[in-house]
């Protein structure tokens, strides 16, 4: 139950492009950018309120479904994010009513650490690129310190005083021993033309031959025909793993090798090229390198049970509306 959210994506989403709009509004047409998926006490959660959280999981649920259940992992990724915004608003509601408030020093100093860690070498440039991407200090300085609200607010009332001896590490590793196998995944490129396309025979013809002369060119070729997800990125939908592929992806790309295009692949929805980025094979994690990582992963388990409890306690008290 993950209710911080992410500086990163408040920057790279808040500006959304009428080409990335009409993807986002798949595939429900129905749903406008600002309309209203729920309300908390009389607060309304807009689909633009969540979209800086699910835009990357929508697009691998695109590489993975189709039909209904594109539909059904779009509309479960969208209750998610409006659960998890809903959670950050009580905790910051609870925070409100409180004797204490943290210090502006504070605010400014983690301002500027975020800056750090995202690679800037200032605030001055990290606040530049967040005019560019349609956002303002205002925004970012608001957005930094709700999640250290959160933070506060959960860590405050609940705190780990158990310790972890390093059997119980070693023991959790062996019960848990597959969840610590990376399975074999890629990065897959992806260029749709939609059944409706005019000229889709021909365009889908000039792309094939494109690639077939230079493979390369797929990014390129992309951003100029593309109407899926990551089109604005050369196609791209991240790294997903080979057994959530779409089965009609899965047969068209019998062979993973880095550079491989594939297609005219046909479905329902439209001819789609499709390009291995990078393959990653499957490898289990060694224990001795996972130790440190194991311990916190048992201490985020405690802290979230702790977590589920607040949050319990605060929806008991509140007015609650979902419209989709």
């Amino acid at each position: 139950m993950k209710i911080g959210w992410n500086i990163w994506a408040l920057l790279s989403c808040i500006a959304l492009s009428a080409g990335a709009a009409n993807y986002e509004l798949r595939p429900d047409d129905e749903l406008q950018i600002n309309s209203v998926l729920a309300s908390v006490n009389g607060e309304p959660v807009s689909l633009e309120d969540i979209l800086p959280a699910t835009r990357q999981q929508e697009y691998q649920a695109y590489a993975a479904y189709s039909g209904d259940r594109l539909y059904e992992a779009i509309r479960a990724i969208r209750l998610k994010a409006v659960n998890d915004l809903i959670d950050r608003k009580l905790v910051i509601a609870d925070y409100r009513r409180q004797p204490f408030e943290i210090p502006n020093q504070q605010i400014e100093e983690e301002l500027d650490n975020v800056a750090e860690r995202m690679g800037y070498r200032s605030r001055a440039e990290f606040i530049r690129q967040a005019r560019q991407a349609g956002s303002s200090i205002e925004k970012l300085r608001s957005e930094v310190e709700e999640n250290m609200i959160v933070q506060l607010m959960i860590y405050r009332r609940y705190q780990i005083e158990q310790d972890i001896t390093p059997r119980e590490v070693y023991e959790y590793y062996q019960k848990h021993r597959q969840e610590f196998v990376r399975p074999e995944s890629l990065e897959l490129g992806m260029i749709l033309l939609p059944k409706d396309s005019p000229e889709l025979e021909v365009t889908a013809e000039r792309i094939a031959e494109a690639l077939k002369a230079d493979s390369s060119r797929f990014a390129e070729l992309a951003r100029l025909y593309s109407a899926g997800p990551g089109a604005e990125k050369g196609g791209s939908l991240g790294r997903i793993e080979r057994r959530r592929l779409r089965p009609e992806f899965a047969a068209a790309m019998p062979e993973l090798t880095p550079g491989r295009v594939y297609g005219p692949v046909r479905t329902g929805e439209g001819i789609f090229f499709l390009k291995v980025i990078a393959h990653f094979s499957e490898e289990q994690s060694d224990f001795r390198r996972l130790a440190a990582e194991i311990r916190t992963r048992m201490r985020e388990e405690f802290r979230e049970k702790s977590r589920a409890r607040y949050l319990e306690e605060l929806r008991k008290d509140a007015i609650l509306r979902y419209f989709f």
